[in-house]
């Protein structure tokens, strides 16, 4: 299949998602954002961690991108596809929202590649959370999710109480964890396929200290960590 010829489209999808990023960012009341634990991804920043992807060969990407919000980063993976920078024939995204008033920006984002690209998209309003561990841990009535072959995550952050029950649903499949963040990149682990890749912006927290120390060893055991961008400051990233 050719994309030739698609790149400018793509680019100006991802500049119509920065000015719905913008116009969220100033309308959402800060409580509302403390309640989801939002932060809108910059298109810089999503097309700069598009580009950490390396070359895979297959045929039929799955995507996932948990805490989706409007787009930004399936955006900058499919304007990376458009202009040639993977060689899929088709793409399967599955977008997990939790917010449902993002849904129909979010939906309206990825309809505008399905004109011009083999794109199927999901967007799924289930709590990744517990869509997830149900998967993962084979729940009687829970739906089946793919292994995914691709991973982009700008996922929340927020402290998990010891008491919530996220904390207990996470348990269910053997992850301790403090944090959304650390949380939604462990799970998003444990549904890539052999050989998946997975990028996401997460504070560096989970570097060191006590507290991420079950999720940094779970991490490198199933994983190789392949590079590291750090930003000296969280206002100039």
């Amino acid at each position: 299949m050719s994309h030739s010829g698609r790149e400018s489209g793509g680019t100006r999808v991802l500049s119509e998602v920065e000015l719905s990023n913008s116009a969220l960012s100033k309308a959402a009341a800060r409580k509302r954002k403390s309640q989801f634990g939002q932060f809108f991804t910059p298109p810089g920043i999503a097309k700069f961690m598009a580009n950490l992807f390396t070359e895979r060969a297959v045929s039929n990407c799955r995507l996932l991108d948990a805490g989706a919000g409007i787009g930004s980063l399936s955006t900058a993976f499919l304007d990376r596809w458009s202009s040639e920078g993977f060689q899929f024939d088709r793409v399967e995204v599955d977008a997990f929202e939790v917010d449902e008033s993002l849904h129909s920006q979010l939906a309206e984002t990825l309809e505008k590649y399905s004109q011009s690209l083999r794109v199927a998209s999901t967007i799924r309003n289930d709590d990744f959370i517990h869509a997830a561990v149900d998967a993962i841990g084979g729940s009687l009535f829970a739906e089946t999710l793919p292994k995914y072959s691709h991973a982009i995550l700008n996922p929340p952050y927020k402290k998990i109480r010891s008491d919530s029950v996220h904390r207990t649903t996470l348990r269910r499949v053997g992850i301790e964890t403090v944090n959304l963040y650390s949380a939604f990149v462990a799970l998003a682990l444990s549904l890539l396929e052999n050989g998946g890749q997975l990028v996401a912006i997460i504070p560096r927290s989970f570097c060191n200290g006590p507290y991420f120390r079950p999720f940094r060893r779970e991490f490198l055991s199933v994983m190789s960590l392949e590079r590291q961008h750090v930003v000296d400051s969280r206002s100039a990233a």
